[in-house]
């Protein structure tokens, strides 16, 4: 084999390298999902979001994560990981203006789309300071 074969044929491999590892997934794809997010009608103001895969309905992979700030939170936020769509346990802590006294705890599952999505999420007045059974959807 001639030089010139060996260095065209390494320079292929390189680049056969090179694009697959640009190319590789990281993982299930994830989507944007954000919204509104109110208890008892009025906009939380500080907590956090946690979306996790229902394995009970055959879903599986990343739970996704949102910082809730003034009624609103984006899963593609700084702090945030975006959700994996399907059947969903969406788990609301909902905290008071200053980040510290507990104001909810709730808990829906719920079936999300798998694409870039707002919902907004109404936590009911009688998640005060305790997790609900999670409703059956």
């Amino acid at each position: 084999m001639s030089r010139l074969h060996v260095a065209v044929v390494a320079l292929f491999a390189s680049l056969a390298l090179f694009v697959t590892g640009c190319n590789q997934n990281n993982g299930p794809p994830r989507y944007k999902l954000s919204g509104e997010v109110t208890f008892a009608g009025q906009p939380i103001p500080n907590g956090q979001i946690i979306f996790t895969p229902d394995s009970s309905k055959g879903n599986s992979g990343p739970q996704g994560i949102a910082t809730i700030k003034d009624g609103r939170y984006d899963t593609s936020a700084p702090e945030g990981r975006g959700v994996g769509g399907g059947a969903t346990i969406i788990r609301v802590t909902g905290q008071g203006p200053d980040g510290h006294q507990l104001l909810c705890e709730f808990e829906e599952k719920v079936d999300l789309p798998k694409q870039d999505s707002e919902r907004k999420i109404e936590v009911p007045a009688t998640a005060t300071n305790r997790k609900p059974a999670s409703p059956e959807v």
